[in-house]
């Protein structure tokens, strides 16, 4: 910069006024001219009155000629040695206080003269000063520390007057900055050395040359950091007041470069940049920018009124002031000095400069130079909290996204890169050449500057890229022989290795990696700087910092010559692992290169239990690095399967397919989580294995429909069939590849050694040779090692064995391995074992006993979820595996287990022991939340394993029939009057069994049903859902009841005319004396029948009556005696006498012969026991007011848990939710693949002709008329979802989840009141509720049958998703619900207000700003609590980011609570388009479950019907004793 103008550094012999002071001293002898300096110092310093009391007088001195005698000898004053410290004491109060003159308010002892013309004298005391600075020689640190003392004193005026002084000079401004220059030169050049103690004897002239750099012993070391701190805060005032000449920056450059070898020097370089670079962010990229921190003494350096201009002038001036800093590293250039030459010829024991042992402390320095380069480069990028203070600690500058990972705070966008940053060609240009050279340090490479940097030669930012990287060549090792052999001389002299400095190397590496990870969305690097980078990362990954490869090393295979130490990892592959997370993540051309280089470090780091790093780096954040890498590339091998690799220079021209990676990928997942103890790192590994397991799956069930032959006109069904388990698995997948690369050869694949479970923690994997057939096209062939079945055993007995043995213990690694469970037991694999799958349910059932077992102390909350996650998952199994309930071994182990739970206990320990029955044991379960869990998976296994989905579909568990569908297809029914579920609930009894059951029994048979047999229709409501059953009294089985077996007209048997003697006797009632016994009292006691007759007129009336009556009677019964007679006596045969069939009977009581035969009726089971206030059987009354429509809330709490997901998609740089919400309106205004993704998620479902979950609640679980239906417009893109019309559903026998993708006009918003964004209380939702459904008829009114509803092909058996529990809202009165006696809550709200979101990002960077939280309003289903508007909203959110390599990056944000990183995606991971769709939805279940198993006021879905039936028994329970009760039965309901 400076390179052709002359320095004013002029020689310091010439320098200081150094005339006039040599004319002084030789006119008289030196004792004289001491006792003249000594009694003039000392006159003048009484005067001054700092050494008495009193104000100073005032100066006598009144002629310039006066001040031309004292100056001198002042001046010459100032050159004695240290032993007259009382003279220059003396001498320097005096010149100090005379330079008050500059000053608004001079001092009164200062003469006249110099008042009068204060520039020119103060420019000759500046001068004078000089030669205080100048060092003694060898002296003790006591009088070092004397000189110190005189030497801030002048430094403290000198500052003063820069600083406040409004008279100083364009001439007075470049004394001062010369005077800076030269006293630092004195003090500064020189190389340091440690002067020993005088006490201990040493003779003085003897240098010891032990450096240790921790003690300074000479002038220069004590006053470095003051000399400098003051010449750099001095330059700058002068910048802005008399900016210097180009031959003061000239030589201000030339000094800097001589005192390299002062650690001082860096630091200061670091502060006066750290200050320059605050300012110049400030006003180049506002105040929104992150702003560096620094001390507040270091706020006030820069001066106030410096303009932006000069900020910029004086910062690029000032960063390349010291020169190339990668010059540090070589001792040779930084010898290259005449004081360092001086010192070595003078020596005796240093031969050469470079071997001075001050160079020690190069790679010290190299590294704090480095790591203020590293800073600056985090100020442009706008990370947060970068600091000085940071710079000083030995701990490394790391990524921040690495860092935002590893922290434990919530406040993960205080870690975030600026928005505004500039881009990485900006920063490239400007730090890149030094960048780039220091972390090619040690290595045979030839840095190739760029022709557009252009500096000054002597230490521009490209000027050090000419020479060699390495710069340790022979001059090391050229040591003579000369120096003494005898004592240690010889290893105090400076031996620096390269090795010495790969800590500055690593820093410059790691600030690479920061730049190039900050690359934006659609941002391009210059392909000379990502070639340089690549090299670079290549070099620094390698086997050792000190060797260099051979061309012999190069050409062997990759894992021959990456093959590390085992449980070591140096410095610069961790700062690359730690500081290079996204590399795999971003689109970075041709980054695919380094594969190889990065799986070597790899396997060094991941599968080593114990592993040595870098100091002040932990070894979990290392790991976690590391991880987060392996993440980014295991889609790599499957997504490029024909892509080769040309490896980093290797110069064979050996190429590497990426195919034949993948098992050395797997074996190093799968080792690494054998040792890993890090919860969090062990959780993204699990999420790791799961998708390789998948993505091997769909490969294969792609490769085999495809046979090899990709085709484009598939390509679009890509996620909504082989990423999806819910749609028809067609299609294939053309891998969109965006540079050009060679088609795989063909050959034969060589046999990969896989590490086979269990095994050793080390990976030793065989280079594979390549695959090739005779046309030369790839063939993406999977290895065994590496098969979709050979990883799903792998993973099965992998998390199996580490769930038991040591993942029991941390909640969410155990969470974490059940979900990955969960997600594999759906996985249709050709190859499936069912042994494997009997095994992993008999694991998990182990798994629960061992965790119930556990020690009182340790149960916990938290030990509970886990219980409740593992009972979960094995529904999940069974479901998915019903063959096997079909062994008698697996069906016990369940059973047991589903016992434990539900009691605490096992009825048979051992096969040994004598079962226990169930009224033997205590009922103890180890919590209600256990206990509810065993249930819900013994209902699983009676009623969903084998017949899930059931013939109403996926979308519904229970039965689609209620009370009015079924009186509609009565025989009794007319069809005329007007059906209200109010008036079909009088045609049913009701009755609730076990307090928890509820029978809706109808006695009248069905239209369809015409045989006369006793017939019931009961509508079952439980708590796991509601079942319609006919049931028929039948004493024959049904295939024998149609033979008649009698006839219309049996006919009439012949009379037998033998038909006995007939004897007429007359039965007597009375003896015949019994009118002869007299009456007694008693007798008389009752009254006549004549004396009650004519006593009242009353009596009399009604005794004529009875009287007309008796006659009646009398002739009737003479005319049947008489027609008696005559059918006696008529022929034979008599019609009237003929034997006919009789009737037949329809009425028949079925309600009471159905609860009688089911053994409800005894006395027991109506009377109240000691367990339970409620009887085992109770009868409702339906008359009552509220009776039906608590029987439709009952209807619509759902059996299964419910979530509902909202898909967003974000056009580059949007930050307006209504910008967001119009992106969807149409299909052009997407990416090609967003359709394509949501048809993964789910399948598409009409809200109105839905029975289960549609994202709302006033739509849900109701199927309304026909004419509601509507249509999707086909040029939508994701608005026809937005739940008006249509939504994706998707649903097992265990969870429902609803996707909706909101849209402007046609969102939730405008659909439902309710979802205005005023919501706050459930009042209001259910409200609107209430008027929807009662305004339709809800609750299935419009549905015949359940062929009535859409029909349902997806594929449900091949899903995979761990199943998230949903939420219903309490519709009934606060003061209705009651107390639940499982120790529990009473409220049934569960926890709905989290909300999750799936957003989909044009550009990556809009994830930092996308507004949550003001699309809350477009996110109401109805399910939220009352106070969730006035609370923090829990919102997570999926962020998808397409590549253009075919390949999605995902973000996760929001998982702050304590069950968090729920999977199986992790947060930065890379997967592929064929299972995007069902790891998001996977994710997005486990978010909600786990947020549920924190909650505590969470109910399962059948805990919460269960709680409603009992509301209802308490609301409308018949009061009745048993005769009442039986009477009830015989009474008929309304017909």
């Amino acid at each position: 910069m400076f390179s052709d103008w002359p320095s004013e550094l002029v020689p310091q012999q010439g320098w200081g006024d150094e005339a006039a002071i040599s004319a002084f001293k030789d006119a008289i002898p030196w004792t004289v001219g001491r006792d003249f300096v000594a009694g003039t110092a000392k006159h003048l310093a009484g005067s001054l009155g700092l050494t008495k009391p009193g104000p100073p007088t005032k100066s006598k001195i009144i002629h310039d000629k006066q001040l031309q005698v004292l100056m001198p000898a002042l001046g010459h004053g100032l050159s004695f040695p240290l032993s007259e410290i009382d003279i220059l004491r003396d001498c320097v109060n005096v010149y100090c206080e005379w330079l008050s003159a500059l000053l608004p308010n001079p001092k009164s002892s200062v003469p006249s003269p110099i008042l009068n013309d204060p520039n020119h004298y103060a420019r000759i005391i500046i001068n004078h000063f000089y030669y205080l600075f100048v060092p003694r020689g060898a002296q003790g640190p006591d009088v070092i520390n004397r000189q110190a003392v005189l030497c801030h004193r002048v430094l403290r005026t000198l500052q003063n007057i820069a600083q406040n002084s409004p008279y100083l000079s364009e001439d007075t401004w470049q004394t001062l900055l010369m005077f800076l220059l030269h006293i630092n030169s004195a003090l500064l050049s020189p190389p340091t050395v440690k002067v020993p103690d005088e006490s201990e004897g040493a003779p003085s002239s003897t240098l010891s040359l032990n450096f240790t750099g921790d003690v300074a012993e000479d002038a220069g070391e004590q006053l470095c950091e003051r000399v400098l701190s003051v010449l750099f805060e001095t330059w700058l005032l002068a910048c802005a007041r008399c900016f210097p000449p180009p031959p003061l920056w000239n030589a201000l450059r030339e000094s800097c470069q001589r005192w390299r070898h002062r650690a001082g020097l860096i630091e200061q370089w670091n502060r006066i940049n750290f200050a320059l670079t605050r300012k110049l962010i400030c006003f180049m990229y506002g105040s929104s920018f992150p702003e560096i921190s620094i001390s507040e003494d270091d706020l006030n350096i820069i001066p106030t009124n410096m303009s932006k201009d000069c900020i910029a002038q004086v910062w690029y001036r000032i960063l390349h002031i010291i020169g190339n800093p990668v010059d540090l590293s070589r001792h040779t250039v930084i010898s290259k000095t005449p004081a360092f030459l001086k010192y070595a010829i003078s020596s005796a024991l240093v031969i050469e400069p470079s071997q001075h042992p001050c160079l020690q402390m190069l790679p010290s320095i190299f590294l704090t130079a480095m790591k203020g380069i590293s800073g600056l480069v985090d100020a442009f990028l706008g990370v947060p909290n970068t600091s000085l203070d940071n710079l000083n600690q030995k701990g490394r500058q790391i990524s921040p996204s690495s860092v935002s990972l590893s922290s434990e705070s919530k406040d993960n966008a205080a870690r975030l890169l600026a928005n505004g940053r500039p881009k990485c060609n900006s920063i490239l240009h400007l730090f890149g050449p030094w960048l780039f050279e220091a972390a090619l340090i040690n290595c045979n490479l030839q840095a190739s500057p760029g022709s557009q940097h252009k500096s000054d030669a002597g230490g521009g930012a490209s000027s050090g890229a000419r020479r060699p990287v390495s710069g340790f060549g022979g001059e090391v090792a050229k040591k003579t022989t000369d120096a003494p052999a005898s004592g240690d001389h010889s290893e105090r002299l400076t031996n620096l290795m390269p090795q010495h400095f790969q800590g500055g190397r690593a820093e410059a590496l790691g600030a690479l990696c920061r730049i190039f990870c900050s690359k934006k969305t659609g941002e391009e690097i210059l392909p000379v700087y990502l070639a340089r980078f690549y090299i670079a990362l290549h070099q620094g990954l390698r086997e050792s910092d000190t060797a260099i490869l051979s061309p012999h090393e190069s050409s062997q295979p990759p894992t021959q010559r990456y093959s590390t130490k085992a449980g070591m990892c140096s410095e610069t592959a961790a700062s690359v692992l730690v500081n290079g997370v996204d590399l795999f993540r971003l689109d970075l051309q041709g980054v695919v290169s380094l594969v190889p280089s990065v799986l070597g470090v790899l396997e060094c780091v991941l599968p080593e239990g114990e592993l040595s790093t870098p100091l002040q780096l932990p070894v979990t954040l290392l790991r976690r690095a590391a991880t987060h890498i392996l993440l980014s590339i295991l889609p790599l091998p499957l997504h490029f399967q024909g892509l080769q690799v040309k490896e980093i220079g290797n110069n064979s021209g050996e190429r590497l397919a990426l195919s034949h990676l993948r098992p050395q990928l797997v074996n190093l997942l799968t080792n690494a989580l054998q040792v890993e103890t890090d919860p969090s790192n062990t959780q993204m590994l699990l999420g790791g294995l799961l998708f390789c397991v998948q993505d091997a799956a769909l490969c294969e069930v792609m490769d085999s429909i495809s046979q090899h032959n990709f085709s484009t006109d598939r390509d679009h069904n890509i996620m909504s069939s082989g990423a999806s388990d819910t749609v028809s698995s067609h299609g294939d997948y053309n891998s969109l590849l965006d540079e050009a690369c060679e088609v795989l050869p063909e050959g034969g694949l060589g046999q990969m050694s896989a590490t086979s479970f269990p095994s050793s923690s080390t990976t030793t994997t065989t280079h594979a040779t390549m695959l090739t057939t005779t046309d030369g096209e790839a063939t993406p062939i999977l290895e065994d090692s590496d098969s979709a079945h050979a990883l799903f055993v792998r993973s099965i007995y992998l998390v199996c064995h580490r769930l038991i043995s040591s993942w029991k213990s941390d909640v969410n690694v155990s969470l974490a391995g059940l979900e990955l469970l969960s997600g594999l037991a759906r996985l249709s694999i050709a190859e499936q074992d069912g042994l494997e799958c009997k095994r992993a349910v008999k694991w998990l059932c182990d798994y629960i006993a061992s965790q119930c077992y556990r020690p009182p102390r340790a149960h916990s909350k938290d030990l509970h979820s886990t219980i409740v996650a593992a009972f979960h998952c094995a529904s999940v199994w069974l479901v998915a595996h019903p063959y096997l309930l079909q062994d008698k071994e697996c069906l016990a182990t369940v059973l047991e287990v589903v016992e434990l739970g539900i009691s605490g206990s096992k009825s048979q320990v051992k096969s040994s022991d004598a079962p226990r029955l169930k009224h033997e044991k205590e009922l103890k379960p180890a919590s209600m939340r256990v206990r509810d869990a065993a249930e819900a998976l013994l209902s699983c296994v009676l009623s969903q394993v084998g017949t899930f989905p059931s013939v109403c579909g996926a979308e519904s568990l229970s039965s689609l029939l209620d009370e009015m569908t079924l009186l509609r297809h009565c025989n009794t029914w007319g069809g005329s009057d007007q059906l209200t579920r109010d008036s079909a609930a009088q045609h049913f009894r009701y009755f609730v069994a076990q307090n928890s059951i509820m029978l809706a029994l109808l006695e009248q048979p069905l239209g369809n049903h015409q045989d006369p047999q006793p017939t019931v229709t009961a509508l079952i409501r439980g708590p796991f859902g509601r079942v319609a059953w006919t049931m028929q009294l039948r004493h024959l089985p049904r295939h024998k009841s149609s033979a008649k077996l009698y006839t219309v007209n049996p006919g009439r048997p012949l009379p037998m005319n033998d038909v006995g003697i007939k004897h007429n006797v007359k039965p007597k009632y009375f003896p015949d004396s019994v009118e002869r016994i007299p009456l007694c009292k008693a007798d008389k006691s009752v009254p006549s029948l004549e004396s009650v007759i004519m006593n009242e007129e009353k009596s009399t009336l009604e005794h004529e009556k009875l009287l007309q009556i008796l006659d009646h009677q009398v002739i009737a019964f003479e005319e049947n005696v008489q027609r008696q007679v005559e059918r006696e006596t008529s022929e034979y045969p008599d019609v009237e006498t003929e034997c006919v069939a009789p009737s037949l009977c329809h009425e028949f009581q079925t309600a009471r012969l159905l609860l009688s035969h089911f053994g409800f009726l005894s006395l027991d089971a109506l009377q109240e026991s000691v367990e339970s206030a409620v009887p085992s059987l109770v009868a409702l009354d339906s008359s009552m007011a509220g009776f039906a429509r608590d029987l439709e809330i009952l209807d619509n709490t759902n059996n299964r848990t419910v979530d509902t997901a909202h898909v967003f998609y974000v056009q580059a740089g949007q930050t307006a939710p209504l910008d967001i919400l119009s992106n969807v309106v149409s299909c052009s205004s997407v990416h090609p693949h967003f359709m394509e993704f949501l048809n993964g998620l789910g399948w598409t479902v009409n809200v109105h002709q839905h029975p289960g979950w549609t994202g709302h609640v006033s739509t849900a679980f109701s199927v309304t008329p026909q004419s509601q239906e509507g249509t999707i417009d086909s040029n939508h893109g994701g608005s026809g979802f937005s739940g008006k019309t249509h939504v994706l559903y998707w649903s097992d026998a265990l969870s429902e989840m609803a996707f909706v993708v909101p849209a402007p006009s046609q969102g939730l918003t405008a659909c439902h009141p309710s979802s205005s964004g005023n919501i706050n209380t459930v009042g209001l939702v259910l409200d609107s509720y209430d008027k929807a459904v009662s305004g339709g008829g809800g609750g299935g009114s419009g549905s015949e049958r359940s062929d009535s509803l859409p029909p349902c092909d997806a594929d449900v058996e091949g899903s995979s998703s761990i199943s998230s529990h949903a939420s219903q809202t309490s519709y009934g009165q606060g003061s209705e619900n009651r107390s639940r006696k499982f120790g529990r809550q009473t409220s049934a709200v569960a926890c709905s207000d989290h909300k999750v979101y799936i957003v989909w990002l044009e550009s990556f960077d809009d994830c930092y700003t996308f507004p949550a939280l003001e699309l809350l309003p477009e996110t109401v289903t109805g399910l939220e609590s009352s106070s969730w508007k006035d609370k923090e909203a829990m919102v997570y959110i999926i962020f998808i980011h397409a590549l253009t390599n075919g390949l999605f990056r995902i973000r996760l944000q929001g998982q702050n609570a304590k069950l968090n990183m729920a999977g199986p995606l992790v947060d930065g991971q890379v997967v592929s388009r064929r299972v995007l769709g069902t790891l998001v939805r996977q994710t997005a279940l486990n978010m909600c479950r786990r947020r549920r198993l924190e909650s505590d006021s969470y109910q399962p879905p059948h805990v919460r019907r269960k709680l409603r039936i009992q509301e209802m028994v308490q609301k409308y329970r018949y009061e009745m004793n048993e005769p009442e009760f039986y009477t009830h039965l015989f009474t008929s309901p309304l017909c």
